[in-house]
């Protein structure tokens, strides 16, 4: 039986694709990528997984994400405008604008917690994550916060999923972890709890497409 749930956050509650907050944010300074923002965002985000765990605090978290902006707005062509640019977005880290929440985010939230559910996140994120998940109003929907920047490991490594499960009081066999990424399902099999592969944009077959439909998977 179910007895709790554990979530990802980027890609799974918040919308991580530059499309949904950082384009945006060029038009309305009449700016548009000169080369391919999807590789630029892979090449991006890959240097923030590579050094994400050391962000431990606001001061390192918030000039690592000044160096994503940079390196993600360079790769788009942009780099005459990189540096003020990414300097701007720092300074807005708090608005909820730059953190768009993937649809159905909150309803699904409150939903579980009407129901009982103990929650917990479960996140390869920098030191921000717990005040970015208030200023976007998911943080009251949790229980703990299992941040792998605070913890010192990172998805797939289990003791993240173990801290979580510790924090919420249940087995892993009672609680289900939702994510999009190999690296949630591969963790929360580890340590052998269930795991609800999700996609926002709807592009695998394989994947929810809709968060809210992680309520027809529980009793």
């Amino acid at each position: 039986m179910v007895r709790a749930l554990t979530f990802d956050v980027g890609n799974t509650l918040i919308l991580a694709s530059p499309r949904f907050w950082l384009l945006p944010f060029l038009e309305e300074r009449g700016l548009r990528p000169r080369k391919d923002p999807k590789a630029a965002a892979l090449a991006a985000f890959r240097f923030y997984e590579e050094h994400h765990l050391s962000a431990r605090d606001l001061e390192t978290a918030l000039g690592l994400w000044r160096e994503f902006h940079r390196r993600l707005l360079a790769g788009m062509g942009l780099e005459d405008h990189a540096e003020a640019l990414s300097q701007e977005l720092v300074a807005r880290w708090k608005d909820p604008a730059l953190w768009p929440l993937t649809p159905g985010a909150e309803e699904t939230l409150r939903a579980l917690k009407a129901e009982g559910y103990p929650l917990a996140v479960v996140s390869n994120w920098d030191a921000t994550l717990p005040e970015i998940l208030e200023v976007v109003g998911l943080k009251r929907y949790f229980d703990h916060l299992a941040v792998s920047a605070l913890l010192g490991h990172a998805k797939p490594d289990p003791r993240l999923f173990k801290e979580a499960l510790a924090a919420l009081g249940v087995t892993p066999g009672e609680a289900v972890h939702v994510g999009d990424s190999e690296a949630d399902l591969l963790g929360a099999e580890a340590v052998g709890m269930r795991a609800l592969l999700f996609d926002p944009l709807g592009e695998n077959p394989k994947a929810l497409s809709r968060l809210q439909a992680v309520l027809d998977y529980l009793p």
